[in-house]
């Protein structure tokens, strides 16, 4: 019988991000990935967003977050031969009241790297007219299903994925034994799937359809990323992605007239060209109650692991709770951070 030191159950994000950081740190492991499954990340537009605009700071953990990020993106760029992240500046359209407390954000030092000073006139022709314009910098966004793609090619050349359904329930896996192969320990990354696992059903996940428009607008700049009640995403060829809409009855990833209608309004709002409606997607965000990622051993089966919960942050949050996820699973006494332990559901 084969032994392996991790079994990683999804290559979405979460399990591609953690099965790169084990490999590189020389841990023998494989993935195993159900192809018919639907992951949140082929779907998502991949944007980073440094701040939260509906309160005006800075997303949690962001000073942290970013450079560990790009650093990441950049070297498996490089391992695995493709361009995938992409660094682009993102408008904000600012009401009045917005505008000041822009300009008190902009004398805050901690503000600095990542936001420059208003325009009275849009750096973007044809958006919605705006008292003015804020200019966020340490934005862009990563182009998730080629990165997911260069990424599952790279795992099949090395014998690490294999393509298959996990069985959600398997007692208490004490054999730590798939397909033949012997684990000494299983990291669940399987997004709002979680939610089949019984062995982690304490965890308050909740989960959040989204639905997200590709659009052709050839007239539109594609030198900025748009955000005002939606988000207009360059992706190239002067192709946009959209959304995002926010669901938590329906969680199929069936996508629906009503979340079109619902990004194609507020779009019309937002932009003043003519636009051709391409794709239409839907997925469903593996999202927790507070907004925090899931880490940790399960608290009976230690050899059981749990990865989870990027949400909407996915991009910017998943390099460095990778490395913190490799972290515990190679150092039994490494302490993880009290805000995404697994723990705080006990």
């Amino acid at each position: 019988m084969k032994r392996k030191e991790v079994l990683i159950v999804g290559q979405g994000l979460a399990g591609t991000l953690l099965a790169f950081e084990l490999h590189l740190a020389g841990v023998k492991l494989c993935i195993v990935n159900n192809p018919q499954k639907s992951t949140a990340t082929r779907v998502a537009a991949g944007m980073v967003n440094p701040l939260v605009f509906k309160r005006m700071t800075k997303s949690w953990m962001v000073d942290d977050l970013l450079p560990v990020m790009k650093n990441r993106y950049s070297d498996l760029e490089e391992l695995l031969g493709e361009r995938f992240y992409f660094d682009l500046p993102m408008i904000k359209p600012l009401s009045e009241q917005e505008a000041e407390l822009w300009f008190e954000r902009k004398a805050d030092e901690k503000f600095a790297p990542f936001i420059q000073d208003i325009c009275e006139t849009s750096p973007v022709e044809n958006v919605f007219q705006s008292h003015a314009y804020g200019i966020v910098k340490g934005s862009g966004y990563l182009k998730t299903r080629i990165f997911l793609d260069a990424a599952k090619r790279f795992f099949q050349k090395n014998e690490m994925l294999i393509e298959a359904d996990f069985p959600a329930n398997q007692g208490n896996f004490e054999n730590h034994i798939f397909r033949d192969i012997q684990f000494d320990k299983i990291v669940f990354c399987e997004g709002h799937y979680l939610k089949t696992q019984p062995l982690f059903d304490f965890v308050r996940l909740q989960p959040a359809k989204g639905e997200v428009l590709q659009i052709y607008a050839p007239d539109l700049s594609e030198n900025y990323i748009i955000n005002r009640r939606v988000f207009v995403l360059p992706i190239g060829d002067h192709r946009f992605k959209v959304g995002s809409t926010y669901e938590w009855k329906d969680l199929s990833v069936k996508p629906t007239e009503e979340g079109k209608n619902s990004i194609v309004d507020r779009l019309k709002d937002l932009i003043h060209v003519d636009f051709e409606l391409e794709q239409h997607w839907a997925g469903v965000r593996p999202t927790v109650i507070d907004r925090r990622p899931v880490l940790g051993k399960h608290p009976v089966f230690g050899h059981l692991n749990l990865f989870n919960g990027l949400g909407t942050k996915g991009v910017m949050l998943a390099p460095y709770f990778a490395k913190e996820m490799k972290a515990l699973i190679t150092d039994d006494n490494y302490a993880i951070n009290n805000e995404v332990d697994l723990a705080r559901f006990l």
